[in-house]
């Protein structure tokens, strides 16, 4: 079935609003949606730029502020109840954060011109295919070999991630996977900038040759926090990008948001990834950090059917 996603999230969606007090699992709503669960999240993101959990967060407070600005009489404890809050203080925090104002503060005096610009986020998203968000870089269509890796993940706050990078780039230098004959490549779980810092997820990984690959001791390796993996055949949807990292998010997104739906395409089950082109021999011959050169090139791939 190809991605066409008002539809696919339209149902995502629906499904929620009528469960809106249960908790829910990220596999039923992709399953819902028909998309892979590891395109989801940044597809979620992409089309209402904000994480999955924010938005729900936002539709139960919605509804708390209905209950609260039209039944002066309604307990916060009844909300919380209604709503599937583990506890009254829970709901408090949630709408607070949601909303901008307290339950009770709502509830004496409702600022209904913010309540209402709360909204927006939920109205159908439009994809944005004017040239100004279009990136200079033409996207093609590519057939992508099957690679085996070594990776070693993060999963946690973005700006530790320096340290996992450096981690790594001392086992690759210890077993000699030099840039020279190897290639770097990044898979991508979600993006820092709309992450929560605990659930930020990237692989940083180096591709492996057959011979490698029997040389490695996979028991050594794993208490070195590695782990083998392998990016599968298949087509993609490739952009050249040339730029720093901060600019990588507004391509995926693109991939995301515009093309997909643009194109009517069918998503893989396989993050989108990106092959680094610029690491140097310098950063294997020099044991201290050094800061990146800009601009840096890449290969994002956004695998697809």
């Amino acid at each position: 079935m190809s991605h066409r996603l008002d539809q696919a999230f339209e149902r995502a969606l629906a499904y929620l609003d009528q469960h809106l007090n249960e908790p829910f699992e990220l596999q039923a709503l992709a399953d819902i949606a028909q998309i892979p669960r590891c395109h989801f999240d940044p597809l979620f993101i992409a089309l209402y730029h904000m994480p999955i959990d924010a938005y729900v967060e936002l539709l139960k407070s919605l509804e708390a502020a209905h209950l609260l600005g039209f039944g002066q009489q309604v307990s916060l404890v009844t909300i919380a109840a209604k709503l599937g809050y583990c506890n009254e203080q829970h709901f408090i925090e949630s709408f607070t954060r949601s909303i901008g104002q307290s339950p009770e503060s709502f509830q004496q005096a409702p600022d209904w011109g913010n309540f209402f610009a709360k909204q927006q986020p939920l109205k159908s998203f439009q994809a944005d295919m004017s040239q100004q968000n279009k990136p200079s870089n033409s996207v093609e269509i590519v057939s992508f070999d099957a690679q085996a890796l070594a990776v070693m993940e993060h999963h946690g706050d973005s700006a530790l991630l320096p340290q996992t990078i450096a981690t790594f780039i001392d086992w690759r230098r210890q077993h000699g996977l030099s840039p020279h004959g190897c290639r770097t490549f990044n898979l991508l779980y979600s993006t820092p900038e709309l992450s929560v810092k605990t659930q930020y997820r990237i692989d940083i990984g180096v591709s492996l040759n057959t011979e490698t690959q029997a040389k490695l001791n996979p028991l050594a390796s794993e208490l070195s926090q590695i782990k083998f993996k392998s990016i599968p055949q298949g087509r993609c949807a490739m952009i050249k990008y040339s730029g720093d990292d901060n600019g990588i998010a507004a391509v995926i997104t693109y991939l995301y948001r515009d093309w997909v739906n643009a194109n009517d395409v069918t998503l893989r089950d396989f993050p989108v990834y990106l092959e680094r082109l610029d690491i140097g021999e310098n950063e294997f011959a020099n044991h201290e950090p050094i800061q990146p050169v800009y601009p840096q090139h890449m290969f994002i791939y956004l695998p697809i059917v």
